[in-house]
């Protein structure tokens, strides 16, 4: 996927009404699903204001930046950023421009450029798909997102809460006026194993099923148990991976 090219390129944003559910723990994992099926995959940190992809790849910029530019006259490929490659997934974070405790915070245009310039001048080599891990809410990321990208769908992540339903929903209203498709969703947190036994505990009180976003039509793929600290996702993704190849098609093969 070049800049030239990115509209022709199939993107599954991964996004949630509420923080805090582990969307981009989800990312990560979908992002690595997809590679072990055969797809060539990028990933984009869109959560400019808390960009957690580097940490969760064990990966920090110690360095503090002095500036960090959001867009460039010059074009061609002395203007490109580097994608950052672990384990076979091309990788773009705005936290690859700072230092680990220095924040971007901008808001309005100045996002969007910075989206912009992360999307279009990120030498992301040739991909078959863009996992983006965005940030929580519905807002200016999301519509710039969807007026960059061409071929672009959603999954949602929620935790049993009614609260993370009732936002997502919110979050929903937004993708269906865009007419952005929903692949399904993924429950997070939806319980906690015994380490001992197995027997599976609920850790939140379960929404009414009428205030869920499975009663939207939402497909739930797969329900993830608890996980303390921030190790990967090693669960079983197989109906994610397998909505998500409903978009994009097949592994290209050359």
């Amino acid at each position: 996927m070049t800049s030239q090219g990115l509209s022709g390129t199939p993107v599954i944003a991964v996004i949630s009404g509420k923080g805090g559910v582990g969307k981009t723990s989800v990312s990560v994992a979908l992002a690595r699903a997809l590679r072990n099926a055969g797809y060539r995959i990028g990933l984009l940190d869109a959560d400019l204001s808390g960009p957690d992809i580097p940490r969760m790849l064990g990966l920090r910029r110690d360095a503090p930046a002095k500036s960090v530019t959001v867009a460039r006259w010059v074009r061609g490929p002395q203007a490109q950023i580097e994608a950052m490659e672990v384990d076979g997934i091309k990788v773009a974070s705005v936290g690859f421009l700072m230092g680990g405790d220095q924040m971007f915070s901008a808001g309005g245009d100045i996002d969007q450029l910075m989206l912009g310039r992360l999307l279009a001048e990120t030498d992301w080599g040739r991909v078959d798909a863009l996992v983006v891990d965005m940030p929580p809410g519905a807002g200016d990321i999301h519509r710039a997102l969807r007026g960059r990208t061409g071929a672009l769908a959603a999954i949602v992540v929620v935790t049993p809460a009614e609260v993370s339903h009732l936002d997502s929903s919110r979050a929903l209203t937004m993708l269906e006026v865009d007419r952005v498709p929903v692949l399904g969703g993924v429950e997070n947190m939806a319980f906690l194993a015994c380490p001992c036994c197995g027997e599976q505990s609920a850790l939140y009180p379960a929404a009414p099923e009428e205030r869920t976003v499975w009663a939207k039509g939402v497909r739930r793929l797969v329900s993830l148990p608890f996980r303390p600290g921030t190790g990967p996702v090693d669960d079983d993704l197989s109906d994610v991976v397998k909505a998500a190849a409903e978009h994009i098609g097949p592994p290209d093969p050359s």
